[in-house]
């Protein structure tokens, strides 16, 4: 039986191969020395590894922070995932990492599976061969960041909703389990998630109203619980801390929401709808085809940055953009409505649902001085080439010979336009060693610089060098982005280091100390180093491509000190942030 089937569908099988082996390709090709570790990962992979190092009552009751800064808190989900993968792949930047890089993986085939449920294989494949390609989903697919797992956990989330519910599944109470659980972990990853994922879930079930037993309600609800149980735990212990930084973010404190509200700079709704759809229409457009500086710039009011002067180039993107957005609301509508296979409209609704939770959550925090950052979109990445196929389906491929013919043509020329775009993102990585490299792609991810684990590495090996040769320690001044990361290098080598704060006196200067400037290659050494030249002298200057390390050696007749003990220094502000932290083994001890 099985083999008769492989047998009739041995095509749909191979292109399935192709398209997932060219997925894992590009989301695997050089994974480790082009990894992307910045201030976040360090934060990550620092409060993570004493429970992968000391045990695992050392991990924390709460997650990643939501809307900025360092208060209010989600589930700590994504840092128990981060451990099993550290625990599992190393406690170093890429074993934190390789857990984004299976799910990405994992995504591929689970994509296909979703769109089965509505698109025909052809079109399936088809889509799955954007998926697969798609630089925004590439790039978020190749380091540490809470959002980077949430395209598999929506999918897989949903995708159970939707076997819960289908007239044909035998294991209806199985699958609702698994999606109540798969979508408790993915309200923790990020506040998009924690508002979007549960409107779907409520408002989907209210629409199918499916008959569980109630034993089986029961258990989905325990289920929640033991997800949420550590943030539960963590209010009980806190007197409701993050319950606070909750209700000041919502603006139910009323202490904190006038000054809120006058931060804001709230704009009219009709602003606020309008910059919503600029932002997904592009933004669903950049997911699709990778086209990007078009969402960059920070338009405000009714602009959507087709009439600018600045903006002419882009012209026709953005209005595609537009154009094909409207396009897929307006077809999903009209298939919505029409559809009487229950499975298909099935999955038309929960697209549907997942639409508007993600664009009222946008039109929440739509306001005067706030971006919305790509990253943002993760949420509903899948979603955007659902919609793509929405288009794509009015071509009929499975119709004719000729109808397939232009359907492969398209996606083809999808695909290579983002294959040619990753090209020439690894093509800057291979060379951000050697080669002074700046670039803007600011709508995939923003920043402009392109540094890698294998670079920073580079120079932390450089800097173990010179302090091997003196045994004097380490002052380090760098890049806010970066100043972390060589923190963490320098603690993991076991070298002792310390910020190096200069007020261009010999207070805080030290004879016996190795000091060392990071700075990015393309700026100018005499902007940089003119505060230094007064009681330091350049002893080298070494490039590494996109970032440039300068050696100083302190002036004898300011060096008031000889050396300092830094085995007592001062605390970084990274541990002193995850120090305050409530652990289990916090919560437990007496």
């Amino acid at each position: 039986m099985l083999k008769d089937k492989i047998k009739k569908n041995k095509w749909e099988i191979t292109l399935f191969f192709v398209v997932f082996f060219l997925g894992f390709f590009l989301r695997a090709y050089h994974f480790s020395d082009w990894l992307h570790f910045e201030i976040d990962q360090t934060y990550d992979t620092l409060l993570v590894s004493p429970a992968v190092e000391k045990g695992i009552a050392n991990l924390p009751l709460l997650g990643p922070t939501a809307g900025g800064g360092r208060s209010l808190r989600l589930g700590p989900a994504f840092y128990y995932m981060e451990y099993a993968s550290a625990k599992i792949f190393g406690n170093d930047p890429v074993g934190h990492a390789m857990q984004i890089l299976i799910f990405s993986i994992l995504a591929l085939p689970l994509f296909y599976f979703l769109c089965r449920h509505y698109f025909s294989k052809e079109l399936s494949l088809g889509l799955l061969a954007i998926f697969s390609t798609s630089l925004y989903l590439v790039l978020y697919s190749r380091f540490s960041w809470s959002p980077n797992v949430l395209p598999f956990l929506t999918l897989a989330a949903f995708y159970s909703l939707l076997r819960s519910v289908s007239e044909s599944e035998k294991n209806k109470e199985r699958w609702f389990i698994v999606a109540v659980f798969i979508a408790s972990v993915a309200s923790q990853i990020h506040f998009s998630s924690f508002f979007s994922i549960p409107l779907v879930f409520i408002t989907f079930l209210l629409i199918k109203r499916p008959k569980f037993k109630l034993k089986i309600w029961l258990i989905s609800f325990f289920i929640l619980l033991v997800v949420y149980s550590p943030v539960v735990l963590s209010d009980i212990k806190t007197g409701g801390q993050n319950i606070k930084y909750f209700s000041e973010k919502l603006g139910l404190d009323e202490s904190s929401s006038g000054q809120k509200d006058a931060d804001k700079g709230e704009k009219s709704i009709g602003e606020k709808i309008f910059q919503d759809i600029r932002y997904s229409s592009l933004e669903y457009f950049l997911i699709v085809s990778s086209i990007d500086k078009i969402n960059g710039k920070r338009f405000k009011g009714y602009d959507a940055g087709l009439l600018c002067k600045t903006c002419r180039s882009d012209f026709l993107a953005r209005i595609s953009g537009i154009i094909l957005f409207f396009a897929s609301l307006i077809i999903l509508a009209f298939n919505l409505k029409r559809e009487k296979d229950s499975v298909r409209k099935d999955f038309l609704c929960l697209c549907g649902l997942w639409f508007s939770s993600f664009f009222l959550f946008l039109f929440l925090i739509t306001y005067d001085g706030f971006y919305i950052y790509p990253r943002f979109f993760l949420l509903v990445s899948p979603l955007a080439i659902i919609y793509a196929g929405l288009i794509l389906e009015k071509i009929n491929p499975d119709k004719n010979k000729i109808r397939l013919v232009i359907f492969t043509i398209v996606i083809i020329a999808i695909s290579s336009i983002n294959i040619k775009k990753i090209i020439a993102y690894y093509d800057q990585l291979e060379k951000v060693s050697q080669e002074k490299i700046q670039v803007g792609t600011e709508d995939v991810f923003p920043n402009n610089a392109r540094i890698t684990l294998l670079q920073q590495r580079q120079i932390t090996s450089y800097i173990e060098t010179r302090y091997k040769n003196n045994g004097y320690p380490i002052y380090l001044k760098g890049v806010h982005e970066y100043d972390p990361v060589f923190w963490y290098h320098l603690q993991k080598k076991g070298i002792p280091f310390e910020e190096f704060i200069f007020v261009n006196t010999g207070d805080n200067i030290f004879e016996q100390g190795n000091y060392f400037i990071i700075e990015q290659s393309l700026f100018k050494p005499e902007k940089y180093l003119k505060q230094y030249l007064g009681s330091f002298d350049v002893s080298e200057t070494k490039n590494f491509g996109a970032l440039v390390v300068v050696n100083l050696k302190p002036k004898p007749e300011v060096s008031a000190i000889i050396k300092q003990d830094l085995y007592n220094k001062k605390p970084t502000l990274q541990s002193v942030q995850i120090s305050n932290i409530l652990t289990w083994k916090k919560l437990f001890a007496k």
